[in-house]
């Protein structure tokens, strides 16, 4: 039997908003297309991160869409202006140098027009005087070797790489419009294997990490509580002495599942005023990459119930159970996952509480979303809004060798090479998260900042009452038990990078931090 993931409550329509707006990121951001394409699908020897929020395959999908119609957009490009350099060298000369006046003016243009409003400096001012200077000598040079029949040649050679870049835009932006109708954000109806692969991994229940921080693609860790309790008998009025139970009152799994049912219950209730929508708890198994060979059978699959039953009554250095509690909102445009860990080691009950909040994705993917920017009219714009990329048309040839080179390491004979890198006692922990390299740098509005608190109170409240109750009905004194969550619940500060709030360990944005 699989670890089951157990969703709670209905998601609306908007529930594909992440996914959406990641989409759309790979055609308005070429950085983020290379770095998932790169170290996300071509990292066949690295298990993907958990997809929280959102779903990779189509993000991935569209990722080479993108970078298609890019590739072939440059080399369009560069196989007109070789072929014209070999058929008409001069007026090929003449529409370079006029095409390198128009990409500079553009790029300065844009500077300029931008919210730094920066002007051109004077060694760009020179580049642009010489630019303009080398386009009359390659008019003198036309002249003088084809005369008039030479310009309309060179006209038609500086047109059509704008042709191309116009044509381009426009697809791109037929591409977004079919984001904005939720359509093609959908699951691609034919799958390779690799993303086949991917799509296993992303929703499996142990996770492999690399980094120092294992909770990988939940985002930034905004807090961490633990204490260890001893396991004394229930004392009478008198206050006897503290004695400890010398054999264990319950077991850790009797414990996890009654914090799995009380939390879930969260979700459940028939009232929505007083339910919690969007939220998802799971049994998650974390695993450094340097010791998942022993871990290779369940990899490979999907391991059943049996191993969380076995890991929680047999602790493992190498492997940690977590609790884990999600909730999507905005759309998963916004995460608040909580994972709690419970163990009984030296006659100690031991909890951790740590929250991580993913942030919504940049407001630049958004464009989806934005009234004016999608539809029949933004196609039309998109074809004038092509020629403001000769600048990036420039560097078409270099930009090529970069993607023959991604292109080379998309074509791995295997979908998953991680069990083979797993023989050489190689590390497989994942080294990003997609999610993660789209969420904003700082908090995008003040209801989402607090939402992630609330959420996380929410269940932090739940946690530590269901802890109490449970307790008392095995026998076990809670007088420290309830002076330790009465510190917790009264303790803690938010740090939003514009002033502090008392709502718990938390801080989201560039910068910002929290200490005890």
């Amino acid at each position: 039997m699989a670890i089951p993931e157990t969703p709670v409550g209905a998601l609306g329509k908007q529930d594909r908003a992440a996914t959406r707006r990641m989409c759309a990121g790979v055609y308005l951001d070429a950085q983020y297309r290379t770095a998932v394409i790169q170290q996300v699908y071509n990292a066949r020897k690295r298990r993907v991160a958990p997809s929280y929020g959102y779903d990779l395959v189509p993000v991935l999908a569209h990722a080479w869409r993108a970078w298609w119609l890019a590739a072939i957009t440059d080399a369009l490009i560069l196989a007109v202006l070789c072929a014209a350099y070999v058929a008409r060298p001069a007026a090929a000369f003449f529409a370079t140098a006029v095409l390198v006046d128009l990409t500079l003016l553009v790029s300065f243009a844009a500077r300029s027009s931008g919210r730094a409003g920066v002007p051109p400096s004077t060694h760009e001012k020179h580049i642009l005087v010489a630019a303009a200077l080398a386009t009359v000598v390659a008019l003198a040079v036309l002249v003088a070797n084809d005369g008039s029949r030479g310009s309309a040649a060179a006209a038609v050679i500086a047109v059509t790489p704008c042709l191309i870049l116009a044509t381009a835009s426009v697809l791109r932006q037929l591409a977004l419009n079919g984001l904005r109708a939720g359509l093609e954000a959908d699951r691609p109806l034919r799958t390779n294997r690799r993303l086949s692969v991917i799509d296993g991994q992303q929703r499996h229940p142990i996770v492999v990490y690399t980094a120092k921080e294992p909770f990988i693609g939940s985002g930034r860790r905004l807090g961490t509580w633990s204490f260890a309790q001893r396991l004394v008998e229930t004392k009478g009025i008198g206050g006897e002495k503290d004695v400890e139970f010398t054999k264990k009152p319950f077991p850790t799994w009797d414990l996890v599942e009654e914090l799995r049912r009380a939390i879930t219950a969260l979700g459940t209730e028939d009232d929505p005023e007083t339910r919690l929508p969007g939220l998802m708890v799971a049994d998650s198994l974390f695993v450094e990459g340097r010791y998942a060979m022993g871990y290779a059978h369940e990899l490979a699959g999907a391991p059943g119930a049996d191993l969380v039953r076995h890991m929680l009554d047999s602790p493992s250095e190498t492997a940690r159970h977590y609790l884990t509690c999600r909730v999507e909102s905005w759309g998963g445009d916004l995460v608040t996952t909580i994972f709690v860990h419970v163990s009984l080691q030296g006659r100690t009950l031991y909890i951790e509480f740590t929250t991580c909040g993913l942030a919504p994705t940049r407001l630049e993917y958004h464009a989806v979303d934005v009234v004016g920017r999608t539809g029949r009219m933004a196609v039309v714009r998109a074809a004038f809004v092509g020629l403001l990329h000769l600048p990036v048309a420039a560097r078409a040839p270099l930009r090529l060798l970069g993607d023959v080179s991604l292109l080379l390491g998309s074509l791995g004979a295997a979908p998953d090479a991680t069990a083979a890198s797993l023989k050489r006692g190689n590390n497989i922990g994942a080294l990003i998260s997609a999610r993660e390299l789209a969420s904003i740098e700082a908090d995008e509005s003040y209801f989402q900042t607090f939402d992630v608190a609330k959420h996380s109170k929410v269940i932090e409240r739940r946690l530590l009452a269901t802890v109490g109750e449970f307790l008392k009905e095995h026998g076990v004194d809670t007088t420290e038990f309830l002076q330790r969550a009465t510190a917790i619940l009264n303790n803690g500060v938010i740090n939003t990078g514009s002033g502090n709030v008392e709502l718990g360990d938390t801080a989201m944005g560039e910068n910002t931090s929290v200490s005890k």
